[in-house]
C-alpha cells in the first residue's frame, strides 16, 4: 500500500540520491482503543523516479507483508493493483439497489451498469470522475424527463 510520508519517511527518503531504492524494515505501534499494537512492516523507498507519462520525478513509499519485493518492478505493480481496486470502486458506485428477486430485473441491472461503465471509460474518463459522469447524467435525464 501507499504510506503517508510523515516526518520518519520523509528523512529516510532525504537521505537517498535520485534514483536510489531502498527496502527497510519499519517498527510501529498503533494506539487502539486504549490498547497499544506493536507491529513491523516492509518499507519500499524510491527517491525521485521519473514517471514516463506525467513527465515528472516523484518519491515513493509503499508498505508491504512481503519480504521479497522487486523495487523495479513495484511501481508498476501498484499502479495495477490501483487500477483494479478503483474498478470495483467505480462498479459499487454504479450499482443500482434493487431488492427484486427476479433474475430477470438484476441482470438488466446489472447490464445497464456495465454499459454506464464502458461510455465513461470510453468516452469520459479523462475529463471527468466517474461519479461526476453519473450525476451529470441524471442532471440531463431529469431535465429532459420534466420538460414541457
Amino acid at each position: 500500500i501507499f504510506v503517508k510520508k510523515d516526518s520518519k519517511i520523509k528523512k529516510e527518503l532525504e537521505s537517498l540520491k535520485e534514483s536510489e531504492r531502498k527496502k527497510i524494515t519499519y517498527c510501529f505501534k498503533l494506539n487502539k482503543d486504549m490498547t497499544v499494537i506493536k507491529g513491523e512492516t516492509t518499507l519500499a523507498l524510491l527517491k525521485q523516479i521519473f514517471d514516463k507519462k506525467s513527465q515528472k520525478s516523484f518519491d515513493w513509499a509503499f508498505a508491504t507483508n512481503q519480504e521479497e519485493i522487486n523495487l523495479d518492478t513495484i511501481i508498476p505493480s501498484y499502479k495495477r493493483r490501483w487500477r483494479i481496486e478503483t474498478g470495483f470502486r467505480v462498479q459499487d458506485e454504479a450499482r443500482i439497489s434493487s431488492k427484486s428477486k427476479d433474475m430477470k430485473i438484476r441482470y438488466f441491472f446489472f447490464a445497464y451498469e456495465q454499459v454506464l461503465q464502458l461510455l465513461w471509460t470510453a468516452l469520459y474518463k479523462e475529463e471527468a470522475p466517474f461519479k461526476q459522469f453519473l450525476l451529470e447524467i441524471y442532471e440531463l435525464a431529469n431535465a429532459r424527463y420534466h420538460e414541457p
